[in-house]
């Protein structure tokens, strides 16, 4: 038996729910006469987003539950990664360098949003978080294919973009602290010329 699925792209409804939320925040705010950090409240809608589009990429999108007798089975998709169009057009394989570079980048937010919303303080703790998120998307994404309600296609591929995802991770909270390090020294030396 021979079906076509259709993956959904969960971004666009996420996006009209998360404006909605922001609409509401903001108008509660304004009735309250409380004044919350413009700052903090960008970062943690940009968050939010980002999530939401991790969750879009790294699960590919979500169809209805497949049927298992099913021997061969289409998907239709609107939204591919890179990686599969160098697969197609340029004969490179899932092991290209855009492949594994883009893995990489993907994850380089994570890193940069939990350092600056959860103001963790050890470099253990963030790191040890990069490397539990990354694993619950893995297992999410296992168990949604295995239930039918993602493509469910794992391989070897899929271990190696593991690491890579969590070098990320870590690289957004490097990046952060040498960003914090390096503000803080400027600061100083121009206070110091200040004085004197």
């Amino acid at each position: 038996m021979h079906s076509t699925y259709v993956l959904y792209n969960i971004v666009p409804l996420a996006f009209l729910i998360l404006l909605v939320y922001i609409f509401i925040d903001v108008l509660l705010d304004y009735f309250r006469k409380v004044e919350k950090s413009a700052k903090k409240r960008v970062m943690l809608y940009s968050s939010i987003f980002y999530v939401i589009s991790l969750v879009q990429i790294k699960l590919g999108g979500f169809t209805l539950h497949q049927n298992p007798a099913d021997n061969n089975r289409t998907f239709i998709s609107t939204n591919d990664w890179f990686g599969i169009f160098d697969t197609m057009h340029f004969n490179i394989s899932i092991w290209s360098y855009s492949a594994l570079f883009y893995n990489v980048i993907l994850f380089v937010p994570l890193g940069i949003f939990l350092l600056l919303l959860f103001d963790l303080k050890s470099n253990k703790k963030a790191i040890s978080i990069v490397i539990l998120s990354c694993l619950v998307i893995v297992v999410a994404r296992l168990l949604l294919g295995w239930s039918g309600f993602t493509i469910s296609n794992f391989g070897n591929t899929d271990i190696i973009y593991l690491l890579f995802n969590v070098l990320g991770g870590v690289l957004g909270i490097f990046l952060v602290k040498y960003a914090v390090n390096y503000i803080h020294s400027y600061k100083l030396k121009n206070q110091t010329k200040i004085v004197e």
